[in-house]
């Protein structure tokens, strides 16, 4: 991973530049959201936009550093308000704020964040990836409320990807939906290439330990349950093919490659 960080560390810097410089500009009394914005996040929905905008030739402009700075904090936002509602009392290896003061304060503090990130997007003047950026939040919430619903029952191959599009693919679709827009490029390409990364990372994310031992306190069936190791990976391995058919129609040159070897990681 860190080769392919290397390929575009001067973009990922400048991002937590701006997050730095957010961060700087909006106090909350006696809680570092710098903390919760900067510090442990892999920012992995930048990395996969960066490479998918260089790949085609684009340059990274200051307006898509501000949209993928508001990218980051609005997934934040969401992992405060995930732990309450999973009863988690660590993130990044850490006590979250939940543990640390209380639900209501982490649920106030990811509200604070997406207020931050709808005035990033706000400066970007252009309504189309507003309307999808809202989009995504309302399909992050239901797609919880849904999982919520269906705690400690038997759950469809059909029910987890409403669940996996929605909590954690759908950011995905926004992000590089939203890119493109700037770029001015294939949107409906780029939002299906979001959708498919998202949902093999949320597969991925499934089989984690911290997640499966989280899922089992809350009584959640995941693709470990429903999918099983060996169906899991052909189930993966679909999606990866629908990436790389998009893949191909790319410019030959290194961000190229660095998207590849991103897909292999998965």
């Amino acid at each position: 991973m860190n080769k392919i960080r290397a390929l575009i560390n001067d973009d990922l810097d400048k991002i937590k530049n701006k997050l730095n410089q957010i961060s700087g500009s909006n106090k909350l009394e006696f809680i570092d959201i710098n903390s919760f914005i900067c510090e442990g996040s892999k920012q992995i929905r930048s990395i996969l936009a960066i490479l998918y905008l260089k790949s085609n030739n684009i340059e990274i402009t200051e307006n898509i550093i501000t949209l993928l700075s508001a990218g980051e904090i609005i997934h934040n936002a969401s992992l405060l308000h995930d732990d309450v509602i999973d009863n988690a009392e660590y993130r990044r290896g850490k006590p979250n704020l939940s543990n640390i003061y209380s639900a209501g304060i982490s649920v106030l503090t990811g509200d604070f964040l997406l207020s931050i990130a709808v005035k990033l997007l706000l400066e970007l003047q252009n309504t189309k990836i507003l309307t999808s950026f809202l989009s995504s939040t309302q399909k992050m919430s239901n797609a919880e409320i849904f999982q919520y619903s269906k705690r400690n029952k038997d759950l469809s191959i059909e029910d987890y990807l409403i669940i996996a599009e929605g909590k954690t693919a759908s950011l995905f679709e926004s992000i590089l939906e939203s890119s493109a827009i700037l770029a001015d490029i294939n949107t409906i390409q780029a939002k299906k290439f979001g959708r498919d990364f998202g949902i093999i990372f949320q597969i991925n994310n499934d089989f984690s330990e911290d997640s499966i031992k989280n899922d089992i306190q809350n009584g959640l069936k995941t693709a470990v349950n429903i999918l099983g190791i060996e169906k899991s990976s052909d189930f993966k391995d679909n999606y990866k093919q629908e990436m790389r058919k998009i893949i191909q129609t790319f410019p030959d040159n290194k961000y190229k490659q660095g998207l590849i070897d991103l897909i292999g990681k998965l």
